[in-house]
C-alpha cells in the first residue's frame, strides 16, 4: 500500500483556520491509466487527502475523506463539489455524468482501495485469502535453516497452490527491482524449495521441464514425446500453445503411427484421446488468437472513428502493444498495397496517437532519454539537458549508460555512440544528486498552486 500523507495544515480544526484554499487531488484513470496500478502498488508519491478516484470505464467516483481531517460536512461537501465538477469538465459531452452527483465516500485507504478491486471482480474474501498466501511465504522465507523450511513446506502441502506461486514470483521480481539482492536470493531459494517439497510445486516443475525440452529442441519429434509424458492437462496445454507451429499434418501422422504401432489396448486408447485432446486444444488456441487480434482491429477501428483519437487511445492505453502495432501496420500495409491512400494516412495518424500513447505509459526517466536520442546533437540536447536540469540530477547518467550498453548489444552502434556523447554532455550539465535538495514542489511552495495537483509515479 501507498504512504497516504495527510499534511498538517489540513488536521482536525485546521483547515477552517487557514487562509489556503485546500489543495485536493484527482487520480483520474480515464485519462492516465497508469495511476491505477501505480496506485494499488504503492508507487503513487506526493499521495495526499482528500482525494478522488475517477474511473469514467467503470463509472467509479470514490472519495478519500479520512475522519482525522476533522471536516464538517459543509466543508466535506464542497470539496467533493469541487472535484466532481473538475472531473465533469474534462469528459466529452455524450459521456455518462450520473455516477459524478453521488461519489462514495471513503474514511480509510484500505475500504477505497477494497472498492476498486471489487469492481475488478476482487471481493474482500479473496484478498484475505492472498494475504494468507504472503503470511506463509513470509514464515517459510523466515524459517532458520533449509530443513526447517523444507519440513514447513511439506507441513503446507494444502496451501501451496497457483495463487501462492504468483505472489512469490512477484515477490521476487519486486525484490530484484528494489535492488534488494540478498531478499531475492532468499525467495528464490524458497521458490526452489517449494518446487522440490510440494504436491503443487512438482508438478509446476515436471511442466517446466517439460516446455524447456522443447524450448532446447523444438521439432516436431520432441513435441509428441513430451505431451505423451506430460503428466497433466494443464502441461499438455502449455505445450501446445508454445509448439503450436508445429502442430502440422506430419506431426498428427506421427502421431497417427504411434498409435497404430500400440500393442496395449489401453495405451492405444490414451493415445487416440491425447491425439483428441491435442486437437481441442489446438484449435481453442487457434480461436483466441483470432478474437484476440480481432479485438485489437476493432480498437484500431473504434480510434479511428472517434471524434478525439488521442483520449480514446488513452482509455485503452492497456491494450496498445505489440500486437496492436503489429495488427496497425499489417492493415497499414495492405492500404498502401491497394493504392487506398486516405486509410493510409488515418492508419499512419493512428500509428503516430499510437506511440504517443506508449510514450506517456513510459517512466519520466525513459522518456527523457528518448527525446535527448531523439534531438540532433550537440546544439538540442545540450538545450535539452540546460531545460531539464532543475528536475533532474546526475542519477540520470547511470540509466543513460545502461541504455547504450543495451544498445551496442543489440547492434546500434550508431545510437550508441550518441548516448555515449550525450552522457558526456550531461556530466557537464547535471547537478550531482543531494538528498537534501529541495524537491520542485518545496521550490513552489507559498506560489499560486497548479490547476491539476501532479501525482508522480515512483519507479522502482
Amino acid at each position: 500500500m501507498p504512504q497516504l500523507i495527510t499534511p498538517g495544515d489540513l488536521r482536525a480544526g485546521a483547515v477552517r483556520a487557514s487562509a489556503q484554499p485546500l489543495q485536493a487531488q484527482i487520480i483520474d484513470v480515464g485519462r492516465e491509466p497508469a495511476l491505477k496500478a501505480a496506485l494499488l502498488s504503492g508507487q503513487l508519491t506526493n499521495l495526499t487527502a482528500p482525494f478522488l478516484y475517477h474511473d469514467p470505464a467503470k463509472q467509479l467516483a470514490l472519495v478519500l475523506m479520512p475522519m482525522e481531517m476533522g471536516l464538517n460536512e459543509l466543508e466535506q461537501q464542497r470539496i467533493i463539489g469541487q472535484l466532481t465538477q473538475s472531473v465533469m469538465r474534462t469528459l466529452p459531452s455524450d459521456a455518462p455524468r450520473a455516477y459524478l452527483l453521488q461519489p462514495r465516500i471513503f474514511f480509510s485507504f484500505q475500504s477505497l482501495v477494497e472498492a476498486i478491486l471489487e469492481k475488478d471482480g476482487i471481493t474482500p474474501e479473496m484478498l484475505r485469502a492472498q494475504q494468507e498466501k504472503a503470511d506463509l511465504i513470509r514464515s517459510l522465507a523466515q524459517s532458520p535453516d533449509e530443513a526447517t523450511a523444507r519440513a514447513r513446506a511439506r507441513e503446507n502441502d494444502d496451501k501451496v497452490d497457483a495463487i501462492l506461486f504468483d505472489i512469490l514470483a512477484a515477490s521476487i521480481e519486486a525484490s530484484v527491482g528494489a535492488g534488494r539482492e540478498q531478499s531475492a536470493k532468499a525467495l528464490l531459494a524458497l521458490q526452489k524449495i517449494l518446487l522440490e517439497e510440494t504436491t503443487y510445486g512438482k508438478r509446476v516443475s515436471a511442466r517446466l521441464k517439460a516446455v524447456e525440452a522443447l524450448q532446447k529442441s523444438p521439432n516436431r519429434e520432441t513435441l509428441l514425446e513430451q505431451l505423451i509424458a506430460a503428466p497433466d492437462a494443464e502441461t499438455r496445454e502449455l505445450l501446445v500453445t508454445t509448439g503450436r507451429q508445429l502442430l502440422d499434418y506430419a506431426f498428427f501422422q506421427m502421431l497417427s503411427s504411434r498409435i497404430d504401432a500400440a500393442e496395449d489396448t489401453a495405451e492405444r486408447e490414451r493415445l487416440i484421446a491425447l491425439r483428441k485432446e491435442v486437437q481441442d486444444i489446438r484449435d481453442k488456441v487457434d480461436a483466441t488468437s483470432r478474437a484476440f487480434l480481432e479485438a485489437k482491429a476493432r480498437l484500431i477501428e473504434q480510434i479511428a472513428l472517434s471524434e478525439d483519437p488521442l483520449q480514446t487511445a488513452r482509455e485503452h492505453a492497456a491494450e496498445i502493444d505489440d500486437a496492436f502495432l503489429s495488427v496497425l501496420q499489417m492493415n497499414l500495409e495492405v492500404a498502401r498495397r491497394n493504392g487506398d491512400e486516405q486509410t493510409a494516412r488515418t492508419l499512419e495518424s493512428i500509428q503516430q496517437v499510437a506511440m504517443r500513447v506508449i510514450v506517456e505509459q513510459q517512466p519520466p526517466e525513459i522518456q527523457i532519454i528518448n527525446m535527448l536520442l531523439a534531438a540532433r546533437y550537440p546544439d538540442e540536447t545540450e538545450k535539452l539537458l540546460h531545460e531539464i536540469k532543475s528536475e533532474v540530477d546526475d542519477r540520470l547518467i547511470g540509466l543513460m549508460a545502461q541504455f547504450a550498453d543495451q544498445l551496442a548489444q543489440q547492434d546500434r552502434t550508431d545510437l550508441a555512440a550518441k548516448m555515449t556523447n550525450i552522457i558526456l554532455q550531461a556530466r557537464e550539465i547535471l547537478p550531482k544528486h543531494d538528498p537534501n535538495r529541495p524537491t520542485s514542489a518545496e521550490l513552489n511552495a507559498g506560489q499560486e498552486p497548479p490547476k491539476k495537483p501532479i501525482i508522480e509515479i515512483a519507479r522502482r
